[in-house]
């Protein structure tokens, strides 16, 4: 569906904006909610692999189960066994001045907030910040990525079925209703997607004063440190770079090595890809989603030294993955997110001209650090800049629900995943309980002695 005009979009998304009129649920309706969406996706775990596939033009059936499906019903038990916990009000001691009085502070919902998914992984990405706002409490603005249309429908009809229409909608469309909902006066904005587009998101959120989270992208650097085992890396490097081919915001975009072991990385990263893809128009790899994307990834290996890391391929939807060694520094492709099979190989002399390499560019949303020597690796993480960082792996992070998971700077703004997703979609709310006899109750006119005692108390 490519959405309607500026203004019929505008209408459509105020009218589902105004039907958002639930109460806020407390936590019994929290874990229906939960429980509902989990026994819908659930059955719907072959409809969404279907419909991912299509819109992908060829997306391995396993890779939608592991990291769409599979990945949000674990999230989803993980926040139900322990929503409990997180509602619950914390007390806080008091200053003496309070003394009787008692205090305490409670996770209250943000209200009606909007989710703006993105395409590369459409139920994962769309539904994880869903589960956090409901298990907030909130009243939900759902937009899944025109890009994937198929999944979209499916998106909305698991909702539809599963949730309240006063609580979730779900609008379909293209960027119009997009903007339009970026333009509403809710009280959050969650989006995921691209830089430059979340930069359009955030200033038109800013109007209305709507805080904003967003989770982008950027160039994820991978550092094999001087001792690395390669052909471990290798293996970890191209398992990451190549799931999904490698449209992944966290995919590792760029290798720094050793100078003098450049030639055995570059072997080793030959051998890890064929073994992991020893047919790659088999069903293990999936497509380059849009065409633009195939012709942009093209125009990147312009005048670089690219090496195949698979068989010549046919035109189609899938694409080739390639090692590029020693890129040109002031080329498009060091400057732009790559979101596809293509690897850049960047020598480097000392570990401290790497780690100067990295923290010179924009904070990369993941870090990946390769070395034998924990104490190295961790040395690296510190003094490093990232989003996250993973070390010896790739991609595994993201999938623990017990770590935050987003960017800073133009890798995004916040966080979300297990608590820090119920954290982004609440906001703290201090309630008080006076008593008549507490202290502080004596700074009232009309001033005499006491007050003037009190003063002289406090400034001591």
């Amino acid at each position: 569906m490519d959405g309607g005009t500026g203004f019929e979009a505008a209408a459509r998304v105020r009218g589902a904006f105004d039907a958002l009129t639930a109460p806020a649920p407390d936590l019994a309706g929290r874990r229906s909610h939960l429980s509902a969406l989990r026994r819908a996706v659930q059955e719907a775990a072959e409809p969404l692999a279907a419909a991912i596939d299509a819109d992908f033009g060829g997306r391995p059936r396993v890779e939608t189960m592991m990291a769409e499906v599979a990945l949000v019903l674990a999230h989803i038990d993980w926040v139900l066994g322990r929503l409990k916990r997180w509602t619950k009000a914390r007390r806080v001691a008091l200053p003496p001045e309070f003394l009787g009085a008692s205090g305490r502070v409670e996770r209250v919902p943000l209200g009606r907030v909007g989710i703006i998914g993105p395409w590369n992984y459409p139920v994962q990405l769309t539904l994880m910040p869903l589960v956090a706002a409901l298990a907030g409490g909130n009243r939900v603005l759902l937009k899944p990525s025109e890009v994937t249309p198929r999944t979209a429908a499916e998106l909305a009809r698991i909702a539809g079925a599963a949730l309240p229409p006063d609580l979730v909608r779900v609008i379909e469309g293209g960027t119009e209703e997009a903007r339009a909902i970026a333009e509403l006066p809710l009280d959050g904005l969650f989006f995921t997607g691209s830089t430059r587009t979340g930069r359009m998101v955030a200033a038109a959120a800013a109007r209305n004063l709507v805080p904003v989270t967003l989770e982008l992208g950027g160039k994820s650097p991978a550092i094999l440190l001087p001792d690395v085992d390669l052909a471990e890396a290798a293996r970890s490097l191209m398992a990451g770079k190549l799931f999904s081919a490698g449209q992944t915001c966290v995919a590792p975009d760029y290798v720094l090595v050793p100078r003098s072991r450049m030639q055995e990385a570059l072997a080793a990263i030959q051998g890890a890809t064929r073994a992991l893809y020893p047919d790659p128009m088999g069903p293990d790899y999936a497509a380059i989603a849009r065409p633009q994307d195939r012709d942009r990834l093209k125009g990147l290996l312009q005048g670089q030294r690219a090496v195949p890391l698979m068989e010549p391929m046919p035109p189609a939807p899938r694409l080739g993955a390639w090692a590029v060694v020693d890129p040109d520094a002031d080329s498009a492709l060091m400057h732009e997110e790559i979101f596809g099979p293509v690897l850049p190989l960047v020598p480097y002399d000392d570990p401290a001209q790497a780690e100067a390499f990295v923290n010179a560019r924009p904070c990369p949303l993941a870090l990946y650090v390769f070395g034998r020597n924990r104490a190295a690796c961790e040395g690296v993480v510190a003094r490093v800049r990232s989003g996250g960082a993973l070390i010896n792996d790739c991609l595994l992070h993201v999938a623990a629900h017990a770590l935050p998971f987003g960017g800073a700077g133009e890798s995004g703004l916040g966080t979300y995943h297990g608590h820090e997703g119920f954290l982004t979609f609440t906001r703290p709310r201090s309630v008080m309980v006076a008593s008549r006899l507490m202290p502080a109750r004596l700074a009232r006119p009309p001033f005499g002695a006491t007050v003037e005692r009190i003063i002289r108390f406090l400034l001591r």
